[in-house]
C-alpha cells in the first residue's frame, strides 16, 4: 500500500514546494512512483514540473470541489513514474466551496483511497497557510514532512505547525486514523552562515527523533532547475542539491 505524505509549514518560502518536486523525482529515481498533488493556488509545483497552470483541463480545484473523478485530474511529467495533479488559482475560492459539506475536512481522504494502492508514494505540496485545504492533506495523510528554513522565524513557527498536527492527530485517533511526523527537514543552509547551524542545533534540541539527518544546502540549481520545468535531478544530477535529495529519499523509504 502506498504512502502518503504532506509537505506543509504555514510559513513560505520554506522549501515546500522545491521538496516536493525533488523527493517526488528522487523517490523515481530510487524506482518508486510518485503522485504529487498540488494544493497550492500559486501552483508553483505544477510550473516546476513543466506544465501550464493556464493549459490543463482539471486541477486540484476541480479534485476538492466536484464529483470529477481523480483519475481525470492526474497528468504525466517529463520523469518516469511521475505525475501530477496540478493546481491553478482557482483554489483561493475553495472554502467558501467546501463550507457547506459536513465532511469538507474528508473529500480528499475519500478521493485518495481509490488510488492509493497504485503509486509508493503520494506527496501533497501544501499552501502556506492553516485552512480547510491543510485540515484535508493532513486528514488525507499517513504522516506530515515540514521543511523547516535555517532561520529564526521558520525555527519560530514550527511549533505552531506541530500544534496542528496534534489537533488533527486526536481526531483521526477518533475514527482509529493515525498521522505521524515523518520528519522535519532543514533547508536553505547557507553553509558560509554559523546562524544557520544555530538553528540546527535548536530543531535537533526540540525534536532529536524527528529531525532528519538529510539536510539541504541553498543552491542556485534549485532555483533554476524549476524555470526549465525540471527537478534538479533533471537539470543537474551531479549537483550537491540532487545528491541531497537522492539522499532523502534514501531516508524517507528507509522509514518505512
Amino acid at each position: 500500500m502506498g504512502r502518503i505524505i504532506a509537505i506543509a509549514n504555514q510559513k513560505g518560502g520554506v522549501g515546500k514546494t522545491t521538496t516536493a518536486i525533488n523527493l517526488g523525482a528522487a523517490l523515481c529515481n530510487e524506482s518508486k512512483k510518485v503522485l504529487l498533488i498540488d494544493l497550492d493556488e500559486q501552483a508553483n509545483a505544477t510550473i516546476g514540473l513543466g506544465l501550464s497552470r493556464e493549459l490543463v483541463d482539471h486541477t486540484s480545484y476541480d479534485l476538492l470541489s466536484t464529483d470529477l473523478d481523480i483519475d481525470q485530474t492526474i497528468y504525466a511529467s517529463i520523469d518516469t513514474n511521475f505525475h501530477i495533479i496540478p493546481a491553478s488559482n482557482k483554489l483561493a475560492n475553495i472554502e467558501k466551496d467546501l463550507v457547506n459539506d459536513s465532511k469538507w475536512n474528508l473529500v480528499l481522504a475519500k478521493k485518495l483511497s481509490k488510488i492509493k494502492d497504485d503509486y509508493d508514494y503520494i506527496l501533497l505540496d501544501c499552501p502556506p497557510s492553516i485552512g480547510m485545504v491543510i485540515d484535508n492533506a493532513l486528514f488525507a495523510s499517513d504522516s506530515v514532512l515540514i521543511p523547516v528554513e535555517c532561520e529564526y522565524f521558520a525555527y519560530d513557527a514550527l511549533t505552531q505547525m506541530v500544534n496542528k498536527i496534534n489537533q488533527i492527530q486526536k481526531k483521526k485517533k477518533a475514527t482509529k486514523g493515525s498521522l505521524k511526523i515523518e520528519g522535519i527537514l532543514l533547508t536553505k543552509l547557507d553553509n558560509r552562515n554559523l546562524f544557520g547551524y544555530n538553528i540546527i542545533d535548536k530543531v535537533k534540541e526540540l525534536f532529536p527523533v524527528k529531525t532528519l539527518k538529510t539536510i539541504i544546502s541553498r543552491s542556485s540549481h534549485l532555483q533554476e532547475a524549476p524555470m526549465h520545468g525540471k527537478s534538479v535531478l533533471k537539470f543537474a544530477y551531479n549537483s550537491r542539491a540532487s545528491k541531497e535529495y537522492r539522499e532523502l529519499a534514501k531516508e524517507i523509504i528507509s522509514n518505512n
